[in-house]
């Protein structure tokens, strides 16, 4: 790395995380859906007076219980993805200015459909919950669990496609720094110095004094 660019963590060692993180969020939303379907399936029985109305009790437990999951893993999968993109962010510049974000055709197509599904999936949510308190009878709430099953599948396509994203922005970043001959494992954290060249640490007069006087 030349003197004065400067360093940042690799975005790869963030990357490992968040993507376990959206596989649990994928997980939950399955999860959740099976939950909805459950629940539209026993209001058709309690509906056919084949139930009695306690199994929908249980129908509406479970997905209460499921909704409590799904939101626990996009808040973890949310703070995870934002972590790595902050590292995404700081390590262009050590890599001569060039964003992934933009620079690569691939980080475009995918960005592109990740953000026709977070629109697709907002869009669902926000109708089932204009719908919620207008369930007056089992068809209407019928209704309103298939687009929570549909705003959730959605929900759960745009996890796997930020997946993608994660993935090919990472490789794209640690391409680059093949390129510019800077080894993504050379990557120092900004506030601890710079990595010469040679792989060398290079620290200031004030951060080894600093270290000094600590040992």
């Amino acid at each position: 790395m030349t003197p004065g660019r400067p360093a940042a963590v690799p975005a790869a060692s963030r990357a490992t995380p968040a993507i376990l993180a959206l596989y649990v969020k994928v997980g939950a939303c399955l999860l959740a859906i099976g939950a909805d379907v459950r629940r539209i399936v026993v209001a058709g029985e309690l509906r056919d007076g084949r139930v009695l109305v306690d199994q929908l009790l249980g129908a509406d437990q479970l997905v209460t219980v499921a909704t409590v999951l799904e939101v626990v893993a996009l808040v973890v999968a949310a703070v995870l993805v934002l972590r790595w993109a902050l590292a995404v962010r700081a390590a262009a510049r050590a890599l001569a200015g060039v964003s992934p974000w933009s620079a690569d055709a691939r980080v475009r197509r995918v960005m592109r459909a990740w953000f026709v599904a977070l629109g697709f999936a907002v869009a669902a949510v926000v109708a089932s919950r204009l719908l919620h308190g207008v369930a007056e009878d089992v068809e209407a709430r019928q209704t309103i669990d298939v687009l929570r099953a549909l705003a959730t599948a959605l929900s759960g396509v745009a996890a796997g496609l930020t997946i993608a994203v994660v993935s090919v922005v990472t490789a794209r970043q640690q391409e680059r720094a093949a390129e510019i001959g800077l080894p993504g494992t050379e990557f120092a954290d900004a506030d601890t110095g710079r990595v010469s060249e040679g792989g060398l640490r290079v620290v200031s007069e004030e951060q080894a004094r600093t270290g000094s006087d600590r040992r």
